[in-house]
């Protein structure tokens, strides 16, 4: 298998009357989706797919309840999930109140297993240049 790209010419945004340049972008590509994933971890297991479907659906369930009490959220090899925010500077620790806060943000850090996998990476250019 390979990651397909598609070449870009993008200006470079420090020196706008710099001639532009191509860059490599990979397409889009179609998803996997949770039934696809549990469809393939039967085929893997003795587990049936609404069994495996099942789990991954309360697996999808508490990782939403453990971030919203605040947790982080490793999935082994996959890597961990945590809530960062934004929010206003303040002169003062006291004035820093929970409306300081304007917005929150989901964080993924990778994981030891697909880091090794992005070193495994096959390129293959798109046939369509198109888009």
């Amino acid at each position: 298998m390979s990651i397909k790209f598609k070449t870009v010419q993008r200006v470079n945004p420090q020196d706008t009357t710099a001639p532009k340049k191509h860059y490599a972008k990979a397409t889009n590509a179609s998803i996997t989706d949770l039934s696809e994933l549990a469809e393939l971890v039967a085929l893997n297991s003795s587990m049936s797919k609404p069994d495996c479907y099942a789990v991954l659906m309360g697996l999808e369930t508490f990782v939403f309840r453990e971030l919203s009490r605040g947790r982080n959220v490793r999935l082994g090899e996959l890597g961990t999930y945590k809530i960062s925010l934004s929010a206003e500077g303040k002169e003062t620790e006291d004035e820093v109140v929970a409306t300081s806060i304007k917005k929150a943000r989901i964080n993924f850090t990778p994981g030891q297993g697909l880091k090794n996998m992005l070193n495994t990476l096959v390129y293959k250019k798109a046939q369509n240049q198109s888009a």
